[in-house]
Order: structure tokens, then C-alpha cells, then sequence
């Protein structure tokens, strides 16, 4: 596998068909709105958690402080929701984009949602191991994290429940570790450019978030379309590892 091709190819991809970049760009728009209004919410609740509220109250300063957390948590859980759904939709994408068939996000939807319960099983149990590798001294849960990174993409393209995803996508990266330790590589070296680009749109007031939440929209649903491309020219079903190229 020639990394540069891929590479290249993915641009191709994701250049002519600007639908793919939809998906991933709505969940930051939705996300956005949920987390406007769930934090206009919790302000108020935890201006009660002062020292002076605490003091003539502090059951109804823990109430509020306790709400504001609740409020957080749940602006979390559903841009985490949503994020992977956008993930699932984008990977059903970049399969017909890179196969060179038509990309209409009616298409995407109908493929997420017909593989929509395997992929919630399939996110919720790599979360599960990779935080309880991070927690286990952060790198069982870096390790983790990379024997599993195609597990939602063999959910998508293979048709396979959960467990068999797994199983699969850390076969495919055990069988094809040159591959695999490179593609983790260029997708690091993109984050550190886009961390770069980043950092120098803070310094704009207002607009500087929102075009830094747009260029990590980008970023994640190009990579999407990569590693959807690294996983077509990975083999799984034989012992020997593609020669891998740069």
C-alpha cells in the first residue's frame, strides 16, 4: 500500500464530493446550539454556588452547582451522540465516494440507519475499553485505541454486529501493523497542523471559535474518508502485510 496514494486518493474523494464534509459540519452546529442553550441554563444556577449564597443557603447552592453539572454532562452526551452518528453517516459516504458511486446524504442516512444498532454497541464498547485503558496508566488505553480504530468502519462497510467489528478491526491492524502504525501517524500529524491552525484563530474574538469548530469539523470528516481508504487496501483474510510505501 502506497500511504502517498491513499493519501492523495482521499483528497480526490473528499474534494469532488463536499457532501461528506455535511454530516460532520451539522453535529457541530447542532452540538453548538444544544451547548448555547444548556449553558444559558446552568449560568444562572451556578451563580447561587458563591461563597456568600453557600453560606445563608447551602442546600440550594449545591442544588444549583449540582444542576449546572447535570446540565454540562448532558450538552455532552449529546454532542457525543450525535458526533458518532454523523461519524457512522460519513463513513457510509466515503465508501461510495471512494468506490466512485453517487454521495447524496439520503443515501448516507439510509445506510446509518440501517446498521444504526451495532454502531451504538460497537461506540459504546470501544469507549468502555479505551477509558478503562486510559485509566489503567493511559497507555493499555492508547493501545486500545489503536488495535480498535476500524471498528466502526467494519460496522459500516462489512456489515458486522459488534463483537465481530472488534474482532475484526484488531485482526486488521495485528496483520497489517506497518500499515497501520503509519496511517496513525499522518492522522497525528494533520491534528498537530490543525492544533497550529488553532492556536492562531483564538486571537480572533467571536469568530475565531467558530471558524476553529468548522476547520475540526473538516479535519475529522477527512480523516473519516482516509481511514476508509487505508481500510479498503488493508487486508484482514491473509497472514501476510501489504508492503507499505510512502
Amino acid at each position: 500500500m502506497n500511504i502517498l496514494n491513499v493519501f492523495r486518493e482521499s483528497i480526490v474523494a473528499a474534494k469532488g464530493n463536499p457532501l461528506i464534509f455535511v454530516p460532520m459540519l451539522a453535529a457541530f452546529v447542532l452540538s453548538a446550539l444544544v451547548g448555547l442553550i444548556f449553558t444559558g441554563s446552568a449560568i444562572p444556577m451556578m451563580g447561587r454556588f458563591t461563597g456568600e449564597q453557600f453560606a445563608a443557603s447551602p442546600e440550594q447552592a449545591l442544588a444549583g452547582a449540582g444542576a449546572a453539572v447535570g446540565a454540562f454532562m448532558m450538552v455532552s452526551m449529546i454532542s457525543s451522540f450525535v458526533s458518532f452518528l454523523a461519524h457512522g453517516m460519513t463513513v457510509g459516504m466515503a465508501d461510495s465516494a471512494l468506490k466512485g458511486q453517487p454521495v447524496t446524504l439520503k443515501s448516507g442516512w439510509e445506510r446509518l440507519v440501517a446498521r444504526i444498532v451495532p454502531l451504538v454497541i460497537a461506540t459504546a464498547v470501544v469507549l468502555a475499553i479505551v477509558t478503562v485503558g486510559m485509566i489503567l496508566l493511559v497507555l493499555p488505553g492508547l493501545v486500545a485505541a489503536f488495535f480498535l480504530m476500524f471498528t466502526l468502519v467494519a460496522v459500516m462497510l462489512d456489515s458486522l454486529p459488534a463483537g465481530k467489528a472488534l474482532g475484526r478491526s484488531f485482526q486488521t491492524v495485528k496483520k497489517n501493523l506497518g500499515a497501520a502504525f503509519i496511517t496513525v501517524l499522518v492522522i497525528l500529524g494533520l491534528a498537530f497542523l490543525v492544533m497550529v491552525l488553532n492556536f492562531a484563530l483564538v486571537f480572533i474574538p467571536v469568530l475565531g471559535v467558530i471558524l476553529s469548530g468548522i476547520l475540526f469539523t473538516i479535519y475529522a470528516a477527512f480523516i473519516t474518508v482516509f481511514l476508509v481508504r487505508v481500510y479498503h487496501n488493508l487486508d484482514v483474510q491473509t497472514d501476510t502485510s501489504p508492503e507499505m510505501e510512502v
